[in-house]
């Protein structure tokens, strides 16, 4: 009696033992989850950005004055690194005084829609204290419409003090200005519906940003 006591007893705990391990056997367990790495963010350029224009005279070199103008020189930068100013031609000019261009219209053999050409958007005036001096580059804008600029823009080569506060400059020459000068003196169409407009092509072979 005692043994068959004692047979049931070790019986029950080996099918209890049994039953124990199957349960531990059949116990899942979640993937552990990858740890993300993120990537690294691209590093800022370091210095001043300058704009670098290689037009048929030569070259220009124009400092972007971001602390000015934040929205236009970021909208300059943006135009150069797709390659809207390729090719685009210096379509006004003014002997000794101002040199214009960015008009996407220049590309085309019509020189009367030459002035009338944007990006199809606009930016607001972002006007300053800065004077209309020799070496300024301001934006250009539709009359009575400070906040009509898109990609035009002029180089100015003397004092304009009519202009003060009416334009936003966003940069200054620092080198070639000489090759503004030369370009504002191109000859002119006798033609009066196209003042001012010089009947040499003068266009921007390139155009880059630098930073220095």
């Amino acid at each position: 009696m005692r043994t068959r006591y004692l047979l049931c007893v070790i019986f029950s705990a080996l099918i209890w033992s049994i039953g124990c391990g199957s349960s531990e056997q059949k116990e899942t367990r979640a993937p552990a989850q990858k740890e993300t790495v993120k990537a690294p963010e691209p590093a800022k350029p370091q210095g001043q950005p300058h704009a670098v224009l290689e037009t048929d005279k030569g070259a220009i070199v124009i400092r972007l004055l971001p602390d000015l103008a934040p929205r236009t020189v970021e909208n300059f930068e943006k135009l150069i690194n797709a390659g809207f100013y390729y090719k685009t031609k210096f379509h006004r000019v003014m002997a000794g005084k101002m040199i214009q261009g960015g008009d996407p219209n220049t590309k085309d053999n019509d020189p009367y829609n030459d002035g009338q050409g944007n990006t199809g958007n606009y930016l607001s005036a972002e006007f300053s204290s800065r004077k209309f001096e020799r070496g300024v580059v301001a934006m250009a804008h539709h009359e009575g419409d400070p906040d009509s600029a898109s990609s035009q823009f002029f180089v100015v080569l003397q004092r304009m003090p009519n202009w003060d506060g009416q334009y936003t400059i966003f940069g200054e020459v620092t080198e070639g200005l000489d090759v503004a000068d030369k370009i504002s003196k191109a000859p002119l169409s006798k033609n009066p519906r196209l003042r001012n407009w010089p009947v040499e092509n003068i266009r921007i072979q390139s155009a880059r940003v630098e930073y220095k």
